[in-house]
């Protein structure tokens, strides 16, 4: 369960990483998250961050709904039983908890160049039968 560990800590490193490649081109103006988001160069920021997570074995659904910025990851890899299941949890939450402030700080940058009053980045983890492991939002109003 330790590389298991470092692997899930890597993995929420790697979404900070996306998300602050998404950021160097948020200087599109004034849209809304969702209109900024389904802009050309943002859907090929998009096409390449989940080519990068299937590369890794995992599958990557980023989408914009409303104020949300969602970021769902399906460990493609692991089918997690009821016994082991919050030992994945555990790790995931805890990685979240350490990067937090990452996303939070993303959420703030992202706001600042959308028309939405409040952006808020959701990042969820799941396992390969699609059971929900992990969730968290980082508000910009934080």
């Amino acid at each position: 369960m330790n590389t298991a560990k470092k692997r899930i800590l890597s993995l929420t490193l790697t979404i900070c990483l996306a998300l602050s490649m998404m950021l160097t081109l948020s200087a599109c103006g004034k849209k809304n998250l969702e209109e900024y988001f389904n802009t050309d160069t943002m859907q090929k920021l998009v096409t390449s961050s989940i080519e990068q997570y299937e590369s890794q074995g995992m599958e990557l659904k980023m989408y914009a709904e409303g104020d949300e910025l969602h970021y769902d990851l399906t460990l493609t890899t692991i089918e997690t039983t009821d016994d082991d299941r919050s030992v994945y949890a555990e790790a995931l939450e805890a990685g979240l908890a350490e990067t937090a402030q990452t996303f939070v700080d993303a959420a703030k940058d992202v706001q600042k160049s959308v028309s939405n009053e409040t952006v808020l980045v959701v990042v969820t983890y799941f396992d390969a039968a699609g059971v929900e492991l992990a969730s968290q939002s980082f508000s910009s109003a934080d």
